[in-house]
């Protein structure tokens, strides 16, 4: 579910499939994506800066509540740009 709907989101550019329990997930806007995420008190994991993901978060998959945080908090972004 979270890959799904993290796929409709303008801001997100692609979504690798996860073998884990995380999705590793390319933004357009990668650092405001990050902070809107710490702002709403979703933490990932920043992949920025290894090589070739300057773009790059880590997102854990949670609970459908966490998951639901995630989404909202990336959608929030959309909204204010």
């Amino acid at each position: 579910r979270l890959h799904a709907a993290l796929r409709e989101l303008p801001g997100v550019r692609r979504i690798y499939p996860g073998a884990g329990n995380f999705l590793l997930a390319r933004f357009d806007d990668a650092e405001t994506a990050y902070r809107r995420l710490l702002a709403a008190g979703v933490v990932v994991r920043d992949m920025r800066a290894a090589p070739q993901l300057a773009d790059a978060l880590r997102i854990s998959i949670g609970t459908p509540e966490e998951n639901a945080a995630v989404i909202a908090a990336l959608q929030a972004l959309e909204n204010a740009a």
